[in-house]
């Protein structure tokens, strides 16, 4: 079986990539992405990494035709940005896809569970519980659009989307670690009362569902799962866990939701879509207040899902490599 992995230079389709690869062949496993730098370190590990825009027809016609299966990670993942950009990244992208997918081959569609999120507490949620009238952000809306033109994929191929919750572990450059620098910098504030639960999804436990879809393609076709460690915990619990792991004071100061709310709500006003995302937006100050857990009965009954990583050994796996290996990006520094 051929298996591409698009968005391999990233960190969920980097770690995808290795973890196929294990099982079906280095050879058998093939990435894309559209950093050059990235794309040479993983040849030179020995992977066939394909260099293009997914948003480019010629480039996934030309190149992207022979594959059994792909799985689809790539995406414009940010929380700022103009709708334009996140409609070609997530949208476009997804769409050239298709067109290249046929009868008996496979899709298995990495959404988000960013979707859910509607500035409410929300605890346990299925795939078939209402979702918010409005998006948060433009990341949202158009990954359930790209959601929703995979199922409805009409040449009969199979297809299935995963919609994981914060994804984390080793090698992670986007959650703690931006945590961690508004910390060092002096700009992370406890927001609310600091009891809001929520679920992780190692990148473990994300690489086992898609294993899983793997094997019993015929049941996930055209079906949505929730992906998570199964373990809802307290965020600022954890956050300041590990702060102190790394050797960061615990010492934070707290500041009322709706006074974070209002100076997030007037950052985004005066920052422009096309410039760099302001020092705070609304959705990361909800993040920080309200409560989100996901149900995953689902893939649990059908697929026979089980969490092969807790939260705490996720985030214990991602202290131990943030102090050893972590580099951050060029755009951190």
């Amino acid at each position: 079986m051929k298996i591409l992995i698009t968005g391999a230079t990233g960190f969920a389709g980097g770690y995808l990539l290795r973890n196929l690869s294990s099982i079906y062949g280095i050879e058998n496993v093939h990435g894309t992405g559209r950093s050059l730098s990235k794309a040479r370190i993983l040849c030179d590990e020995g992977f066939t990494i394909k260099v293009g825009d997914l948003v480019d027809p010629e480039f996934v016609n030309s190149q992207l035709t022979s594959y059994d299966l792909i799985i689809h990670c790539a995406a414009k993942s940010s929380v700022w940005g103009s709708y334009d950009s996140f409609y070609k990244a997530n949208v476009v992208a997804t769409k050239n896809l298709l067109e290249v997918i046929h009868s008996k081959q496979q899709l298995i569609y990495i959404s988000t569970a960013n979707i859910y999120f509607n500035f409410q507490n929300r605890r346990s949620i299925c795939e078939d519980d209402t979702l918010p009238n409005t998006f948060n952000n433009h990341y949202a809306a158009t990954k359930y659009e790209a959601e929703q033109i995979v199922l409805a994929h009409y040449k009969e191929a199979i297809v299935t989307v995963l919609r994981p919750r914060a994804i984390l572990g080793v090698g992670d450059t986007v959650v703690f670690p931006r945590l961690l620098r508004a910390h060092k910098e002096g700009r992370l504030r406890i927001i609310g009362k600091a009891d809001n639960e929520i679920d992780f999804t190692s990148i473990k436990n994300l690489c086992r569902a898609v294993e899983l879809c793997i094997e019993k393609n015929e049941i996930a076709h055209r079906q949505i799962y929730n992906v998570t460690n199964g373990d809802t915990i307290n965020l600022w619990d954890e956050i300041k866990s590990v702060m102190s792991k790394v050797g960061l004071s615990t010492e934070l100061k707290s500041v009322p939701y709706f006074l974070a709310y209002l100076i997030a709500k007037f950052h985004e006003i005066k920052t422009s879509e096309n410039s760099h995302e302001p020092a705070m937006t609304c959705y990361g100050v909800g993040v920080l207040n309200y409560s989100l857990s996901l149900n995953i009965n689902k893939i649990t009954n059908e697929l026979g899902y089980k969490p092969v990583e807790s939260s705490k050994q996720t985030l214990n796996d991602f202290v131990s490599w943030y102090k050893t290996d972590y580099k951050p990006n060029i755009e951190e520094l």
